[in-house]
């Protein structure tokens, strides 16, 4: 079953001045101010892929297709394998080399997303206890991935990790049943548990759980403004098989509660990413064919259209934007522009766009 989802590419995209000024070039387009005068990053992204994956030129087949990327140090970075998913490697996303893979712990799978301690020496990771379909947390040593130890995410399908400061561990339920015997069904839509839940690290004890009235809802990716205002991105189901065309896209965490930000209709009710950059959050409506900026309030300020919009990868005061369609483009979040960046015809960009 798990071999039928195929092979992922990871690539690494390394824009260089000249390789820009020839881009924009091609495209007729004026330079960029952010080109003439500052080093340009590497982005880190996953290119859907049935039959090989390439790191920098390099080519790493991934036993299924993968998901969430993981700087560490240098050039490396853990790569895990997306939902429901049983291995996680440690890479060098330069050489092309897989440094050390591992499996799933017994009775365990990943759910695609990790995050590493403030301090470096803990990486821990969303996963899934199979038996009772609780969400665990597994600890894991950076540079080994050896196992530590687990703690309970404290609900049902976590997801995105994020640490909000060095004591407090974000933690994104998406409140849906999966197991490995089904793939990726999803077992439990009538009666959904999302939850956004505050452990104390390291102990893992529950600060506080917070729950949207509307639990079909599920609350999946996490970003953090510069104001402390936690910013989660949701992907809306309909177990009743009403539309979700104009579903609420993001949900923010203010002053101790959880409550809708503003709905924008005809987004398509799928938030593929989340990215704050300052005191905005940018999301990539992949469904809706647009990107969608609020404020760390939850009001709306702007949507841009861009076909299958997909990573988010903030940069200064602008993100990269990642698309389904091959493209990078950069994001000017305050006046909504979009610069042509690169195109990669035939490829596939996943979800989630990292800079390094």
């Amino acid at each position: 079953m798990i071999s039928r989802l195929g092979y992922l590419n990871l690539m690494a995209i390394n824009l260089p001045r000249r390789r820009l000024l020839q881009s924009l070039a091609l495209l007729a387009l004026p330079l960029p101010a952010w080109a003439a005068g500052e080093a340009a990053p590497v982005l880190l992204a996953a290119q859907l892929s049935k039959n090989f994956g390439a790191v920098g030129g390099k080519t790493i087949v991934t036993p299924t297709r993968g998901h969430g990327i993981i700087p560490i140090t240098g050039n490396e970075a853990i790569l895990l394998a997306r939902r429901p998913g049983y291995w996680m490697m440690r890479i060098n996303w330069q050489t092309g080399e897989i440094i050390r893979q591992v499996a799933a712990a017994e009775n365990r799978h990943f759910f695609g997303h990790a995050v590493l301690s403030s301090d470096g020496r803990t990486l821990l990771t969303s996963e899934n206890n199979i038996q009772t379909g609780q969400g665990i947390i597994g600890l894991y040593h950076p540079q080994t991935l050896q196992r530590l130890g687990e703690l309970p995410s404290h609900g049902i399908g976590p997801h995105e990790l994020l640490f909000i400061d060095k004591q407090t561990l974000a933690v994104a339920n998406g409140g849906i049943l999966t197991l490995p015997k089904s793939g990726r069904e999803k077992l439990n839509l009538a009666s959904m548990q999302p939850s956004v839940v505050l452990l104390d690290w390291p102990s893992g004890q529950k600060k506080n759980e917070y729950i949207l009235p509307d639990t079909d809802l599920s609350l999946r990716h996490l970003a953090l403004s510069s104001d402390g205002t936690l910013g989660i991105a949701i992907q809306a189901e309909s177990p009743r098989g009403d539309s979700v065309d104009d579903a609420p896209l993001l949900a923010i965490l203010r002053d101790g509660k959880l409550s809708l930000a503003e709905t924008v209709p005809g987004l398509g009710g799928y938030a593929a990413s989340i990215a704050a950059v300052g005191t905005q959050f940018i999301l990539s409506c992949l469904e809706g064919n647009a990107l969608a900026i609020w404020d760390s309030h939850g009001k709306a300020q702007k949507q841009c259209g861009l076909l299958r919009p997909a990573g988010i990868a903030p940069w200064g005061d602008k993100a990269y934007i990642s698309t389904e369609l091959g493209v990078i483009t950069l994001l000017d979040p305050q006046n909504g522009t979009l610069t042509p960046v690169s195109s990669h015809p035939g490829i596939k960009w996943d979800n989630h766009l990292i800079v390094v």
